[in-house]
Formats: C-alpha cells, sequence, structure tokens
C-alpha cells in the first residue's frame, strides 16, 4: 500500500480521537460552569447541525479538492473551534464549529471507502475478497 494511505487513516483516527476528548471536555466544562442541565444534552445536536444542514453543499467541496487537503481544511476548522472554547466562548457555539468541521471530512459509511481507494495498490485490487 501507498505511504499516503496509512498517513490519511492516523490522520482520521487522531481527528476522531481528538473529536472525542473535545466532547468531553466540552460537557465537563458545562458541568463545572453550573449550566443547565439541557446544555450538555444539547452539544450532540449542535455538533450535527452543520453536519446535517451543509451536506448538500460541502459533498461538491469534498470531491473537488485532494483528501489532505480537505482533512487540513477541515481539521483547521476544528482548531478554531477549540481556540473558541478555549478562549470563553460557549461551549455549544464552539462544538457547532468544530461540527462544521466535520461534514467534508465524514461522508456517510457507505460512500467512505472510496475516498482512499486511490492510494491503494492496484496490484492486487481484488486480494481482500479472497477466501
Amino acid at each position: 500500500m501507498k505511504k499516503g494511505f496509512y498517513t490519511i487513516m492516523a490522520a482520521q483516527f487522531f481527528s476522531s480521537l481528538a473529536d472525542n476528548a473535545l466532547f468531553v471536555a466540552a460537557v465537563e466544562l458545562l458541568k463545572s460552569s453550573g449550566a443547565p442541565a439541557w446544555q450538555p444534552a444539547a452539544l450532540v445536536p449542535m455538533f450535527a447541525l452543520f453536519y446535517v444542514v451543509l451536506a448538500p453543499f460541502v459533498g461538491a467541496f469534498a470531491d473537488a479538492l485532494p483528501k489532505g487537503r480537505v482533512m487540513f481544511l477541515s481539521n483547521t476548522i476544528k482548531v478554531v473551534g477549540c481556540l473558541m472554547m478555549l478562549f470563553g466562548s460557549h461551549p455549544l457555539i464552539a462544538y457547532a464549529v468544530v461540527g462544521l468541521a466535520l461534514r467534508p471530512i465524514r461522508p456517510p459509511s457507505t460512500a467512505s471507502s472510496p475516498n482512499c481507494c486511490h492510494l491503494l495498490s492496484s496490484s492486487r485490487p481484488m486480494a481482500g475478497s479472497r477466501g
């Protein structure tokens, strides 16, 4: 397999790990600030807000650029969301910005495998399907 495949897989793994860590941090920040009980529960819908609303538009953007560049831009938006939370923005708003970054790099699961197919070795394209 090409080196780029492993790089992209590692980047996606660490990006997902960071998303989960940010979620835990946002929940704890809300709890420690005495936020109403509905606010931690609202984190997931805020996270998904941009993911759902922008779905029809972001697919073309993600398809027009190389996967690495899309991941870089998306992770830059995530950093902005993290910095917003770090510097005092409300966690729901900051987490919504992070959700904005996820749509380009997280297509529906049925479409996720073609994103990296061009990085796989073409010498044995069907090796995984043989018994």
